[in-house]
Formats: C-alpha cells, structure tokens, sequence
C-alpha cells in the first residue's frame, strides 16, 4: 500500500499510514447482492433488506458504493447459476448469489483491475459448508483477502454468518465449520496490515438462544436479510468505518445552489431544498401546512395525515413533518412529492445521469413497510430508481423495526434516454394500518441533480 512517511528520529523505522479512500467494494454471495434488486423494468434500486443500505442510509458520505442499471449478462456473474441470467446491475456491489468459493475467485480480478475502490468487504465461505472442509474454505478466505491486500486494498473480512437449524442442523458439522473458520479468520487479520474483521454476527445473531440463530424477525428463511436484520448489520457497519475512515462530510445545502444551465448544471432542479415556507399544497387525505412547491397527499388507503411544519437544529433549514392517524387494515401509501407531478429537466441531454436524495427521521413507530425515496423517468425508457425499496418476502412488505432512525436516501444514479424528460420525484411512505400508534416521518434536503457518469468517475471497465 502507498504510505505516507512522516519525519523520524535517528535509528527509528519510519511510521507508515496506509493512504485511506472511501471508495467501498463488496464482493461475496446473495448476502451481498442483495443489497440491490435491478429488474428488466427497467429499475434499479437499494433493497431496505440490504445491510449495505441500511449503511448508506446511517452513514451520510463516509462512504461511497455506486451502483446502476446494467442488463448485460456476463459469464460468470449469472446469479443462483442460471445461464443466461443477469443482476441488472453493475458497480461496486460485486455480489453474486448461490456462488462458492470457487466461483468467487474467479471474479475477484474485477474489484481489482476492472474498478477503481479503495475498501473491499468480502463473504465468502458461506455456501461450501456442507461438502468442504473447514481448512479448505479457510484457506480460500485467506487467499482472497491476500490477493486485494498485494493492490493496497484496506479490507474487512466478514465470518460466515449464522444460519437457523432449519439450514443448519444444531449440532451439525456446518455449525462446527463455522465457529472454527470465524476464530482462524480472527486470527488471520490480527497478522496482517490493513485487513479487519467485522463481525456482523453480534448484530445479527441470538446468542441467547442454542445454536446463536438469527433474532427472531431478521429473516425471511434463516439464512438472508429481512429489512430488520439489514438495518441492525448495517448500523453496526457504519460503527465500525467511524474507526478507520476519516469523518463523513455532507454537502452544505446552500438554498441557492439551483439548476443553472450555463453557470450551475450541477445545482439542484428542485427549487425549494430546504422545505422551507407553507404555501404547498395538500391532496386526498391531508390537512396542515406544506412547504412551498410540495405536496402531501394519500395514494391509498384509508389513514390520514397532518403536515407540519419544524425548524431544524441543526440550522439546514426545516423539516416537512407527517404525522399519520392510521385506519383500516390494509397497507396504505403517501407521497411527499413536488406540487407538480412531473419535473421537468429542462436543458438536459440524453444520455446525462441523475440522482435524487433527501433527510428523513422516523418514530419508533412498528409499522413501517417503507419510507423509500423514487426517481422515475418519464421519458421512452420509465427508468425507475428507489432508495431503500420495500421488500416483499412472498406474501407482503416485510415490516422495519420499532426504531426511531434518522439518515439520508440517495437513490442510485441513472441516465436519461431523452432530452430534457420529465421525471418524478417523491417519497414514498408505507405502513401496515392495523398496527396501533402513531406513525411519524419528517423529510427535508430534498435534491434532483445531475451528477458524473459513475462508471467514469470509477474508471470502469465490463468485467471479463
């Protein structure tokens, strides 16, 4: 790794600090892809299963792990083995689900050659329990972290996580694998420079219970995320990269740095930032006071809100304050959005990309089924993205935990196939109506930018 060498005194080794970046890889199983879900929709999004976007939400930008809509399929990267088959994205996520070891060093050149990162995460191990030994998956383990080690990677090495007896059997020979393959992997990056270990097992696992299964509502089948299990993983991660990255920095929300065409093509398309003022206007379902250019409206359902309006501490303006009377047993649906449905992107050009993001805080309300920020295109190709989607296990939206969070959501970017489309822009807020409380989100920031192409500014290349 490339060091920095700060003065010495005589007959002292010089000191070494490895040359940090925030640029973060991950590379492993369906544990890592799917923190995303790409479809032929086309769309594009961050999954709220996903323990990476459960970190992107808590972390602000103390990190950076771009992703977009990419339908090719390349050999090698079909998921769950399916020839033909593609994960409709590309970027940093180079999670692949139902791969082994062996078929994850395969691909390990890409984060490598193919991308420019400075962080790696890797899972690896997790699907060759059963017909490998313990010192073989081991030894896999080592080598791929060793590979990315020799390029001055930093990385963080990740146990096999813990899985219910219904994968498992308590006191089977996976389980045994597993405890012997989490010490060596301790062990293995106590010797090595710039190689951590995350243990995200300590916010996953029940180490009450017999076997150290998964907490109970963390996941859909003991073995992946729930949005519960994301969140609690997640939230541990950004813990963990406080201690080795430099301190996140947020943009300054200046209320003037609006969309110039000559002058600022990179100011935000949306007019009011800061949410501030009250002249907006109130849809289906709403009363109270909505900040100037917004709207506040129920898209289905029959639960009622009130819109109000907070100053925040923190000085960047004011929150959009909603606060819900759920009613009904359904799943009901509101918008935060633009007064105006469709924003227009006046001067831009196909082929330019965008990205959408804002602050939102929630209560510790336990009905949540989403509070998800849309970017949709309304030009040829209805290219949709979402941060922190819903995610349905078969039968409904898996709820959130009872938390009171507060975080950003920036969508995936995405690049327009007209000039000058409309788009839409709005936060989309799900709750089970039969749950009792009251449910709060607040929502300010609100950005539409132009931003660089991604696979640029990452110097991307197709893997091979």
């Amino acid at each position: 790794m490339s060091t920095l060498q700060l003065g010495r005194v005589p007959n002292q080794a010089p000191i070494s600090i490895p040359a940090r970046g925030y640029r973060l890889g991950v590379i492993g199983t369906s544990l890592v892809q799917h923190n995303e879900n790409g479809t032929f929709s086309p769309k594009i999004s961050h999954w709220s299963r996903g323990w990476l976007s459960w970190a992107r939400f808590y972390a602000g930008r103390l990190f950076s792990c771009p992703i977009w809509w990419d339908s090719t399929v390349y050999v090698g990267w079909e998921p769950s083995g399916v020839g033909g088959a593609t994960r409709y994205f590309q970027g940093l996520n180079a999670g692949v689900s139902g791969q082994t070891y062996a078929q994850i060093e395969a691909r390990k050149a890409y984060l490598a050659t193919k991308v420019d990162c400075d962080i790696i995460i890797i899972d690896d191990g997790t699907n060759d329990m059963g017909p490998q030994t313990k010192e073989s998956i081991q030894a896999a383990r080592e080598a791929l972290a060793s590979y990315y080690l020799s390029f001055g990677k930093i990385v963080i090495l990740m146990p096999i996580l813990a899985r219910g007896v219904g994968s498992w059997t308590g006191g089977g020979p996976e389980r045994a694998k597993a405890h012997w393959i989490n010490r060596k992997t301790r062990e293995f990056c106590r010797t090595k420079k710039n190689c951590y270990f995350f243990d995200w097992n300590l916010y996953w696992a029940d180490l009450a219970s017999t076997y150290g299964e998964p907490k109970s509502g963390y996941s859909p089948d003991s073995i992946h995320f729930n949005p519960k299990g994301g969140e609690s993983v997640g939230y541990g991660l950004v813990q963990f990269l406080a201690t080795i990255l430099p301190a996140a920095q947020n943009f300054t929300a200046y209320p003037d740095d609006l969309f110039d065409a000559t002058n600022n093509p990179l100011g935000n398309v949306l007019t009011n930032p800061l949410c501030l003022g009250t002249t907006g206007t109130l849809g289906t379902g709403a009363t109270g006071s909505v900040a100037n250019g917004m709207r506040v409206e129920r898209s289905s359902g029959g639960s009622s809100v009130v819109a109000s309006k907070e100053a925040r501490s923190d000085g960047l303006g004011e929150y959009e304050v909603m606060t819900f009377t759920p009613a009904g047993t359904a799943e009901d649906l509101f918008y935060f959005r633009t007064n105006a449905a469709n924003t227009a992107l006046t001067g831009a050009v196909a082929g330019e990309w965008f990205q959408a993001r804002c602050k939102v805080e929630t209560n510790n309300y336990a009905g949540f089924t989403g509070v998800s920020l849309l970017l949709n295109d309304q030009g040829s190709t209805s290219m949709s993205a979402y941060a922190m989607e819903p995610f349905n296990s078969g039968s409904a939206n898996e709820k959130w935990a009872a938390l009171a969070r507060a975080g950003y959501l920036e969508t995936p970017a995405f690049q327009i196939a007209d000039a000058a489309p409309n788009v839409r822009w709005r936060l989309e807020i799900r709750f089970d109506a039969n749950v009792a409380g009251t449910p709060i989100v607040k929502c300010g920031e609100v950005e539409l930018r132009k931003v660089s192409d991604p696979r640029t500014l990452l110097h991307w290349s197709a893997p091979a």
